[in-house]
């Protein structure tokens, strides 16, 4: 039996590993890893920043992180009002 996983680079842990023996004691003799596809999109301008920065709250983003997207948000050209 096979198993493919698609991973990204913060679930390369110690529960990664466990999921892998837990796998070759379940008799999968082959286990394929495969980084995550991220896919882009172009950013929606119409947006405000407090829809944005909401948006990220929503899927439990990190507040540190959100607090860096605020700012440069804030501070980028597509939101000058020159």
């Amino acid at each position: 039996m096979k198993a493919v996983l698609e991973i990204n680079l913060n679930e390369l842990n110690e529960n990664l590993l466990e999921m892998v023996r837990s796998m070759f004691q379940k008799n999968i003799t082959e286990i394929v890893l495969k980084p995550q596809i991220i896919s882009l999109e172009e950013f929606d301008k119409s947006l405000s920043v407090n829809e944005v920065t909401r948006s990220l709250k929503d899927t439990e983003h990190n507040t540190d992180f959100i607090t860096e997207i605020k700012y440069g948000l804030e501070n980028a050209s597509i939101y000058s009002r020159n």
